[in-house]
């Protein structure tokens, strides 16, 4: 696997050089909570059929997810390591998305169908990354869209 697509030192656009961390704190705060959680109660009231405590989980799920990365994040005191955990947060949830789905898609195919927290889990964590997308530049994101569907050797 070639790291030559993988950039994460570069300066993005979305972020200008002189923003405070501080700023940019409040960006990620705004991005992660607000419409996010909005977003996962519409998703979840779709599953019909659903037990309350099934919705309830896959709630608890994605939350503890959102949840860690606003820590995680939010403890960062410089922007370049704030940018990279941006991009690392990124790539990490990205991954899970994967393999929810490639997980999904051999149910199917074996079962017919998916377990539906599975899909449900697996629609939030999409959310999640919608969510951090614009927090960085489209040529981070082709990056690291490029590096991660690179063939695995």
């Amino acid at each position: 696997m070639s790291t030559s697509t993988l950039h994460t030192e570069e300066q993005t656009d979305t972020v200008e050089s002189d923003e405070s961390v501080h700023t940019l704190h409040d960006r990620i705060e705004d991005a992660l909570r607000g419409s996010l959680d909005t977003q996962w109660e519409q998703v979840l009231d779709e599953w019909t059929s659903a037990a309350p405590s099934e919705r309830k989980a896959v709630r608890a799920y994605v939350s503890g997810l959102r949840n860690r990365i606003l820590r995680s994040l939010l403890d960062i005191d410089t922007e370049d390591e704030l940018q990279r955990g941006l991009a690392t947060q990124y790539i990490e949830m990205k991954c899970h998305w994967t393999m929810l789905n490639t997980q999904i898609q051999h149910q199917t195919a074996r079962d017919g169908e998916a377990q539906e927290d599975l899909i449900y889990r697996a629609t939030c964590v999409s959310l999640i990354i919608q969510s951090l997308e614009p927090l960085l530049s489209q040529e981070r994101i082709d990056n690291l869209t490029a590096f991660l569907a690179e063939p695995l050797q």
